[in-house]
């Protein structure tokens, strides 16, 4: 049968009409690729908008490029478009999955990546990121998501962490170990399993074993004020002193208003002599301090002892005792400053039977203190019956 020569020229307008419209589709799909690749994406987007049909390729486009200028919600409507053309593309869940975490639609999120866990059973990181977004919604249940990617991948290093980290907090210490180190034998420079183990030797006061790595954080540039003020810890206990010394001030640098950083720099300057330095800091730890704060005072008294300056340390073994009135240990140290500083036995005698009044029958007296007491008043009221029985001879 021949077609009517006006039915030829119709077919002809109308696949003319499509060719064109088809060339007029690729050049405007061309502009718009165009555009999203130099970074124009809401010019990119117009020109996609005006793209009719609208494929699953276009509709991924304009949801990446709201992704990517920052219009999450209407890039979140697109991946939902795209996932309704092709339910099955794997790299678009993905991507939808990820923008549902960014913007905290957590239960939304869950869902996509548990149904990814049930298809690919085998891949570690769906477990790893489905624990993630239970973790964010407080499901204690995000431990087993964690475990399982790890058990799957012993060289993943975020779910090893994250495991670490749960048994960390469970204070066992020896899986602590064993799993962080797992993980490390396949990537030696990860900084948070470095710190898990840092921080698994500095609870048990495990310090020397500590500061490796410690140290390792520092030299990978990952250091802050816990890293340096750890690691001063670390180093005080281990009596590097002046290691010690370099890493308060490092972490005072971060914070400068934790008094106790300034007490414990104090020590370490006492520890070295260099005393006042240590005055230096304990009045810095002084004025950050609220109450209490008779043991920083009877520090700077010690370190008045120890450079022998008897009247200061008098008048701040005196300060803490204002402070606390049954501050034992200043009550004894005031006594021993006044035998160093006084030459009247009599006088000496008197602040030890002071400390015998207040204290003589606690018992921390009847103990270390009691015993040297008592032997120091022995030996002075036998200096004074000396003394007198030499005045009335002569």
């Amino acid at each position: 049968m021949k077609l009517h020569k006006d039915a030829k020229h119709y077919i002809f307008i109308i696949a003319l009409f499509a060719f064109t419209l088809i060339k007029a589709q690729k050049a405007s799909l061309k502009a718009a690729d165009s555009l999203y690749t130099i970074g124009n994406y809401t010019e990119a987007i117009k020109v996609y908008q005006n793209i009719d049909p609208k494929d699953d390729y276009i509709l991924l486009k304009i949801a990446k490029a709201h992704k990517a200028k920052g219009t999450y919600a209407d890039a979140l409507v697109y991946y939902e478009k795209v996932l309704q053309l092709d339910t099955e593309s794997l790299s678009v869940k993905l991507e939808y999955a990820k923008l549902l975490t960014t913007t905290r639609k957590y239960k939304k999120a869950d869902s996509v990546y548990a149904g990814l866990v049930s298809q690919y059973p085998d891949n570690p990181n769906f477990y790893y990121q489905l624990g993630s977004v239970k973790k964010k919604q407080k499901d204690s249940t995000a431990i087993v998501y964690f475990k399982e990617a790890f058990k799957l991948d012993s060289t993943h290093q975020k779910s090893c962490f994250e495991v670490a980290k749960h048994f960390l907090k469970k204070r066992n210490y020896n899986k602590v170990e064993d799993i962080a180190n797992k993980g490390l034998s396949s990537y030696s420079e990860n900084p948070e399993l470095i710190n898990i183990l840092g921080q698994n030797y500095l609870l048990r006061k495990y310090y020397y074993e500590a500061i490796p790595y410690f140290e390792k954080l520092v030299s990978l540039n990952h250091s802050n004020e816990y890293v340096h003020a750890s690691l001063a810890l670390c180093y005080h206990k281990n009596y590097d002193y002046k290691l010690a010394i370099a890493q308060y001030q490092e972490a005072l640098k971060y914070n400068d208003q934790v008094p106790l950083r300034y007490t414990r720099l104090g020590d370490a300057y006492t520890s070295i002599k260099e005393y006042e330095n240590a005055l230096d800091s304990y009045r810095a730890a002084l004025t950050l301090k609220d109450l209490p704060i008779e043991e920083d005072v009877m520090r700077i008294a010690m370190t008045y002892r120890h450079q022998e300056k008897w009247e200061d340390a008098i008048k701040h073994a005196k300060i803490a005792l204002k402070e606390n009135p049954e501050f034992i240990r200043a009550q004894y140290q005031l006594a021993v400053f006044a035998d160093a500083y006084y030459k009247d036995p009599k006088v000496k005698l008197e602040y030890y039977n002071l400390f015998m009044k207040k204290f003589g029958k606690t018992k921390d007296a009847k103990n270390f203190y009691g015993f040297m007491v008592n032997k120091r008043i022995t030996q002075l009221k036998k200096e004074i019956q000396a003394s007198e029985k030499a005045v009335v001879e002569n």
